[in-house]
């Protein structure tokens, strides 16, 4: 018998007892959705979950895994991703929040396919909420003193601020695009 990835391997034993998805699942005790998730390769079983889906499926944790061929995952090398990744950022001009969101959604759907994706994702998610929350929240103490009378600081003060907070994340964002095109992609963690 050839080699199977272990997706393959379940899927073939699932269908050989006749049982769906949801049987297997439930049998299991596991998610549906883990359970798809790893036979479209998705995702691994180790520990429990290998062992509740080597009991549902009738078998021997060695034996589901004797034919498992795990070879790691060759990821697409793709620096034009990764530069216009970080460059998404910019959208914060246009999109309230988009410093975030279009980052999370490149980041979501490239993570397991395209080389450097996952720790440069997480990198660019986790300095925009910090630039977030650190702008929007001076704002909105400037606003709530206004409110509370206690401080006063004036409004048209906080404009100007408020648009060098953007110019400073602008400039930021362009300078790490720069360091991700100069240097290889092993190198881009220092960034």
């Amino acid at each position: 018998m050839s080699k199977l990835t272990i997706s393959e391997q379940i899927r073939v034993l699932r269908k050989s007892k006749g049982l769906s998805q949801e049987a297997l699942a439930e049998n299991a005790g596991i998610n549906l959705r883990t359970l798809q998730r790893i036979e479209t390769g998705n995702a691994i079983p180790r520990g429990e979950t290998l062992r509740l889906l080597a009991r549902a499926l009738d078998v021997s944790v060695q034996e589901l895994s004797v034919f498992v061929d795990e070879s790691p995952v060759v990821m697409d090398e793709d620096s034009g991703f990764l530069k216009l990744m970080n460059l998404s950022a910019l959208t914060m001009w246009f999109i309230p929040f988009g410093n975030i969101l279009v980052p999370l959604v490149f980041w979501i759907l490239k993570r397991n396919k395209i080389n450097g994706v996952a720790e440069l994702g997480k990198r660019i998610i986790n300095t925009q909420i910090i630039w977030s929350v650190f702008t929007f929240g001076s704002a909105a103490l400037i606003i709530l003193s206004l409110f509370f009378g206690d401080i006063f600081i004036d409004p048209f003060f906080m404009m100007p601020v408020m648009l060098l907070f953007y110019v400073a994340n602008t400039i930021y964002i362009i300078v790490t695009t720069k360091k991700i095109t100069g240097v290889g992609r092993q190198e881009f963690a220092r960034v």
